[in-house]
């Protein structure tokens, strides 16, 4: 995968943080511009800045929970996304819980065993008390071509 060219589109920041293939980490993650997983992230990673962008790739993992403005997964992840502004789901990925985004791009190929919840930006902040009285927010009027808008 060549992320020279998605890295332009992915967010607005310049800086990027890598984690490497080969590289396991533990614990909780904060970041404030663009971080590219490729290795494992056992812990929730959490973007402090709008524009902000994770990008998961193919050899990449995490377990634990993600919140970030931009979400781009072409790898695995067990647990919630909280996509603020886009999610997008490779081909080929992997997703083992929730989804909430703005606006979804899901590719044929791509697995995620979970809900996909869709919220605007007024709900951001409510979308926990959602989950906890087991809301979805996803309607087939809001399907067009397999796709979720």
């Amino acid at each position: 995968m060549d992320l020279t060219k998605t890295l332009p589109m992915i967010g607005k920041k310049k800086e990027v943080t890598l984690i490497g293939p080969d590289a396991e980490l533990t614990g909780d993650i904060t970041f404030a511009s663009q971080l590219i997983v490729n290795g494992i992230v056992k812990g929730s990673i959490t973007a402090v800045e709008p524009g902000a962008a994770l990008t998961i790739s193919p050899s990449g993992r995490i377990v634990g929970d993600i919140r970030a403005p931009v979400v781009l997964i072409h790898g695995r992840v067990d647990g919630t996304v909280y996509a603020l502004e886009a999610l997008e789901v490779s081909d080929g990925a992997v997703v083992q819980g929730d989804l909430h985004y703005q606006v979804l791009q899901m590719h044929m190929g791509a697995s995620v065993q979970g809900r996909l919840i869709h919220t605007v930006p007024e709900q951001a902040s409510s979308d926990e008390s959602r989950e906890e009285q087991g809301h979805s927010t996803v309607t087939e009027g809001q399907r067009n071509n397999g796709q979720i808008l």
